[in-house]
């Protein structure tokens, strides 16, 4: 077994299987990347991560990453496997000797592709233990494998950079605010937007992004928002993560979990209100966009 690694986007690949090199290895015919993205403040808060890469339940190769080494966004590739070989990578990241998140993500080798499993250390997951089975999503325990048919091609700049950035064509920054847990959706002046109970205590919305001509990774998305009729304004949620291609040269992110309640303003006095929404991206080039949208929130909580 040989391990390369590419300083500065800190790039892990383990040749599992050579059969140019082994008599009788079975020819390989597919590979996954795992890209790894954070939220949590690299070198502050998190200080050390150590990956542990899996194929078909028998640990193949460990990696520790602190210091210099710390730089997000990086990348964990199987090398070329069998196909239907089940991958899993696993992350415990740190917080000096302290365990403060543990995310997992696995699915299967297919024939001929290259596919791409971003995964984020979040900090809604600080402190979850989800047990053996499960792993921690957003702040819920949850399967941590994924259909590879769900997964995308990998494409080099994955993770932005100078050229063959997906959302970065040209021209002004574009930003649209959606809605929605698992995907993008368009919201319209007045929509009455979900409410619901996170998995820690608190309510919140699911808040969607999509943007055009900033940068696809590395960019900082704050979601804030303000009840007028009360003139209460929650905490504004701000995160580093990575947007997904989408058509026509846009980029999406979902999934963005804005609290809404507070000690001095229970969920009770906000249901039906009027929340105007605000997204703010901006990437390394100095570039930003913004959005607003005005949402009711439902009736009652689900």
């Amino acid at each position: 077994m040989r391990q390369f690694v590419v300083r500065g986007s800190a790039v892990a690949t383990w040749l599992v299987c050579a059969p140019l090199i082994v008599p009788g290895c079975a020819p390989a015919d597919g590979e996954v990347v795992f890209g790894v993205t954070t939220e949590i403040p690299a070198g502050l808060v998190l200080t050390r991560v150590e990956t542990t890469l899996t194929v078909d339940g028998s640990a193949v190769a460990s990696t520790a990453y602190d210091g210099a080494d710390l730089d997000f966004p990086f990348e964990v590739a199987t090398g070329e496997l069998p196909e239907g070989s089940r991958v899993e990578l696993q992350l415990d990241a740190f917080q000096g000797a302290e365990l403060i998140v543990a995310r997992t993500a696995a699915t299967t080798i297919v024939s001929d592709r290259k596919l791409l499993l971003e995964l984020a250390l979040e900090d809604e997951c600080e402190g979850v233990d989800c047990g053996a089975s499960e792993t921690c999503i957003g702040g819920t325990c949850l399967e941590p494998f994924e259909d590879p048919s769900s997964l995308q091609d990998y494409y080099e700049k994955w993770a932005g950079g100078e050229t063959g950035d997906r959302c970065e064509p040209g021209g002004d920054p574009v930003v649209l605010v959606g809605e929605g847990q698992t995907d993008y959706h368009e919201v319209e002046p007045g929509q009455v937007i979900e409410v619901e109970e996170g998995p820690q205590g608190g309510y919140h919305v699911w808040v969607a992004a999509r943007i055009k001509n900033l940068r696809q990774s590395g960019s900082v998305t704050q979601v804030s928002g303000t009840f007028p009729a009360l003139g209460y304004s929650p905490p504004p949620l701000q995160v580093v993560f990575t947007f997904d291609p989408d058509e026509g040269d846009y980029c999406k992110l979902f999934g963005l979990r804005f609290r809404l309640d507070d000690n001095d303003h229970p969920i009770e006095s906000l249901l039906g209100q009027t929340l105007e929404l605000k997204l703010t991206v901006s990437d390394q080039d100095e570039d930003v966009g913004t959005a607003e949208a005005t949402v009711v929130l439902s009736d009652d909580v689900i």
